[in-house]
């Protein structure tokens, strides 16, 4: 059985960071999937915040921590790292991840089987919210100092996922043979 010890910074009324709480001993093993609400995980609901399954929910995971979190393949407690983030402070990483780590709670049945057509298309709403939402968003190579585009990717999981793309995205060859997706 894993535990985890968190680290949680809380953000203040004026923006600025304030003392990082210590979570000991929060158990993240063996989470499974409960949607606690219709648009859980996808900017800009807030919901994951009051789910009582949320082992975030008066914290949020540190900066390490959420990608120590995401790298253990407990897709579970990563997606709720991600969406306590995502609530907590909108970016484009992280609702990139969230809807990552649906999928990997719907490709691996962390979810009952009534909800796992749920998950399925919560992941592909919140890949859309990428792109309807943060179209500037990145993720960073493990330096910290290589930006990696998330639309393409965010267009592709929408797509894996037998879903239809919206808001006119299309993906086109660039000039050296990549795949990109854009707006035109």
């Amino acid at each position: 059985m894993k535990t985890w010890l968190l680290l949680a910074a809380a953000v203040g009324i004026s923006g600025c960071y304030d003392r990082a709480s210590y979570v000991y001993g929060e158990n993240l093993d063996g989470l499974t999937l409960q949607l606690h609400g219709p648009d859980v995980g996808i900017h800009p609901d807030q919901s994951v915040l009051e789910d009582p399954n949320n082992p975030f929910a008066l914290s949020s995971p540190g900066e390490e921590t959420k990608w120590q979190i995401q790298g253990s393949g407990d897709h579970v407690a990563a997606f709720y790292a991600w969406a306590t983030l995502l609530a907590r402070g909108p970016y484009g990483e992280a609702q990139f991840y969230t809807a990552t780590d649906l999928v990997a709670v719907y490709q691996n049945g962390e979810a009952s089987q009534e909800e796992l057509p749920l998950v399925r298309a919560q992941a592909i709403r919140a890949f859309q919210s990428v792109l309807d939402n943060f179209p500037d968003a990145v993720t960073y190579d493990a330096t910290g100092t290589i930006p990696y585009e998330l639309l393409t990717p965010a267009y592709k999981g929408i797509v894996d996922l037998g879903g239809t793309v919206q808001g006119g995205w299309v993906l086109v060859q660039t000039a050296d043979g990549q795949e990109r997706a854009v707006k035109p």
